[in-house]
This record gives C-alpha cells, structure tokens and sequence, in this order.
C-alpha cells in the first residue's frame, strides 16, 4: 500500500503551530509499508485551523467518523497536555510511526500508479475515450484521514479512492 504523507517531525510541528490547531489521529495502515520494522504502531495526525468554525467543525466530524476506534483522539494545540502530547508525537517515539495530513514534497504519481490509473480508468471511465498519450491531471486529496485521486481531463472529473485503484484488478475472460 502507497503512502505519500510525511512523517511529522518537530519543527514542521513548531511551524503548523504558530496559530492554533486541532488534530484528530487515527491508526495509519498505509504507514505500515514506509517502515521496515514490523512491530511499529503507524498513526496519522490530521491537521484543522481551529479558528477556523468550519474546520474546527471539521475536526469534529472527523472524529466522529473514526468512532470508538482505538486510536482515535482529539488534540489541541493550545491545551497544555495535548501540545506536550503533540510534541513527544513529533518526535517519533520507539515503537510508532507518525505522519501528517501533507505532502512531504510536490506529489507526482509514481509510474506504477499512473499505469494503476490508466487500467482503472479504461476500465471504469471508457467514455472518457482516454489513452496514455493525453495529459491527465491527477491531484492527491486527503478527506478525513482518506486519500482521493481527482482525475481530470478535458470535462471529464472524477474522484476516486486511492485504495480503490491500487486495488483494482482487469479481470480477464477466455
């Protein structure tokens, strides 16, 4: 499984929390395939502007989605306990593994999921009358600790799941 997120570090922590913030963290199973050791507990910080009512609004239902899951929890940056919490997070304890909700550099497909894409989208999106040679735009969106794939082409838009094309298969008859 693809994982493009960063792993948070200290001062890219000190830099998101110069405004308040709120963070909802979640187990992070696509963190599981950065690390080569096996008992190590992936997490994913999902950053919120705090200030922000529909961001913090945001956080809320983010929360809300992941329900009674084990790692879910709320931090914010501006409570004492939790900013001492997002600190010791930063800086990648023995035995976790944390990402954030960005981008560690500008995000370009690697070649196996552009070929991923292009199975997909033969399959799933002929009307598009899409081939390899057109310039497809493919943007990375993360949606309540979910990565998305927005595709577009001429009018075309759609946006799928990134685990739904990582997981699709051609099936083929004889």
């Amino acid at each position: 499984m693809y994982n493009p997120l960063a792993m948070i570090s200290t001062p890219l922590l000190e830099s998101i929390i110069k405004s308040p913030k709120i963070f909802v963290r979640e187990y992070y199973k696509r963190g599981m395939s950065t690390n080569t050791v096996t008992k190590v507990l992936p997490l994913l910080l999902t950053c919120y502007d705090k200030e922000n009512d529909v961001e913090h609004s945001r956080a809320h239902f983010h929360l809300k989605q992941l329900g009674e899951g084990r790692y879910a929890y709320l931090y914010d940056s501006e409570i004492k306990e939790d900013r001492e919490k997002l600190f010791i997070a930063a800086s990648q304890p023995a035995g976790y593994c944390i990402f954030i909700n960005m981008l560690p550099t500008k995000w370009i497909p690697p070649t196996f999921l552009r070929n991923k894409i292009h199975e997909y989208m033969q399959n799933n999106l002929p009307w598009w009358n899409y081939n390899k040679t057109n310039q497809l735009h493919i943007h990375l969106k993360d949606r309540y600790g979910k990565l998305f794939l927005q595709l577009s082409w001429k009018a075309n838009k759609a946006e799928v799941v990134l685990e739904e094309i990582e997981n699709f298969t051609v099936c083929v008859t004889t």
